[in-house]
């Protein structure tokens, strides 16, 4: 678990505040990249490539990511790379996601298999570009000041709020958690902040903000008998298992966890 913070001008004392809010994220490393139309942060929990080289945020070319979360089959991806010629400094998966995307844009956020909530900063085009995993195990939020032209975006509400000026509650929003206990829409608590939503792309520039489902579940039906399904099972298992730190198991005590 990482935290991330941006948007979209200069403020370095700004994302310092909102990296408050985001540190329990991440306390390993803390990074931030800055320049005239974009402020991006970083708090780092260390899994693979303890080495600072893999602290973030990351630069690759006009690419600069801060990345929440695990990429599972990165080495996969890495080997894809390096056979057409790629060269790494690191051995963390956000190069990958750094590298893959230099070569197949948003698509190649299809070849990922893991949880994330990412961000990528294009100094070329001017665009901020987020996405969250599959599942939407990894959280983001977002802010659209469309008058002041600013976009936010936290793996915290807690630090958009420093710069929403309107806090109005959500009535609709409250109407969902009092009756289910949860909200699965992109709406919030807090009427001008959103999450993104699982699989789901946004990409925003000084035209402002645009948005698609572009990860999806496939269901098959591939009539797959016991022992293919433990294999399935057992090679996902183990593809999550790969760390630079030690692995520890937690278990709730529930009927989850004891059948």
């Amino acid at each position: 678990m990482c935290g991330i913070n941006g948007f979209n001008f200069s403020d370095q004392n700004l994302i310092k505040k909102m990296m408050t809010f985001t540190k329990n994220r991440g306390p390993d490393a803390c990074g931030i990249y800055s320049e005239n139309d974009v402020t991006l942060s970083h708090d780092r929990l260390s899994i693979i490539d303890l080495n600072s080289r893999a602290n973030q945020p990351m630069n690759f070319k006009n690419y600069v990511i801060s990345f929440n979360g695990e990429i599972y089959n990165y080495k996969i991806l890495k080997k894809e790379l390096e056979s057409s010629g790629a060269k790494f400094k690191t051995n963390s998966d956000t190069e990958v996601i750094l590298q893959l995307f230099d070569k197949y844009g948003v698509s190649s956020f299809k070849k990922l298999s893991g949880i994330f909530a990412l961000s990528i900063w294009d100094k070329l085009e001017k665009k901020i570009y987020l996405i969250r995993d599959t599942i939407g195990i990894k959280p983001i939020y977002y802010h659209h000041n469309k008058l002041k032209k600013k976009f936010f975006f936290s793996s915290s509400i807690k630090s958009i709020l420093l710069s929403l000026e309107n806090r109005e509650i959500n009535q609709r929003a409250m109407v969902f958690y009092s009756n289910f206990g949860r909200n699965d829409d992109e709406e919030t608590i807090f009427k001008s902040v959103f999450k993104l939503l699982p699989g789901e792309l946004l990409v925003f520039d000084n035209k402002g903000i645009n948005k698609q489902k572009l990860l999806n579940i496939e269901l098959k039906n591939n009539n797959l008998n016991n022992s293919e399904i433990k294999n399935i099972i057992s090679n996902s298992v183990k593809s999550q298992l790969i760390s630079d730190v030690p692995i520890a198991l937690s278990l709730s005590g529930g009927v989850d966890s004891n059948v």
